[in-house]
């Protein structure tokens, strides 16, 4: 019979209301926790990569063009360790780019992974990019963050990937020449 009356959902009712009828009394007896505030502040020092708690991989104008048609920016990520840009060549679908896992079952375009040109964001809110807006030619350095600590730009947990533009000179030129 005991055993009956354990399992019963009468008999977890009843305990569920007896201790929801004693939680204000509880409550009422515990006095509130004042926390001190706390400001939190970032530098914009220098620090080497090595030193950073995050994984950081910076991509020079060199690294970026040497030998490459610069067509899209699976050239230029194929250095950086924990990305892997699949280029279907189809430009209907663009790249698939996935850090440490995030954005692999993405069907086309890029998730997970937060798309940067120029401080600008080139995803959507809901994490959905395209690589194909990364303009390789005029292309100074790409800085690709990995890893949860892209966090601080949002909701893209894979990571960061920031494309950085040469700075416009005053006698503006045409470069030609064949591949």
């Amino acid at each position: 019979m005991p055993a009956r009356f354990a399992r019963s959902p009468l008999y977890a009712a009843l305990l569920s209301a007896l201790a929801a009828a004693h939680a204000p009394a509880i409550a009422a007896d515990t006095p509130a926790v004042v926390l001190n505030p706390v400001v939190v502040t970032g530098s914009r020092a220098e620090a080497a990569s090595f030193d950073l708690p995050a994984s950081i991989d910076v991509l020079n104008r060199q690294e970026i063009t040497s030998g490459q048609p610069r067509v899209n920016a699976s050239e230029a990520l194929v250095a950086v360790p924990g990305v892997v840009a699949n280029n279907r060549q189809n430009y209907a679908q663009d790249l698939q780019i996935s850090s440490r896992g995030f954005g692999a079952r993405a069907a086309f375009g890029v998730r997970g992974v937060k798309l940067i040109a120029d401080g600008i964001p080139a995803s959507m809110p809901d994490g959905q990019g395209q690589a194909a807006t990364f303009n390789l030619d005029v292309a100074e350095r790409m800085e690709v963050l990995r890893g949860p600590f892209s966090a601080i730009y949002g909701n893209h947990s894979g990571g960061v990937i920031q494309l950085f533009t040469i700075e416009p000179r005053d006698n503006p030129s045409v470069d030609a020449g064949f591949a």
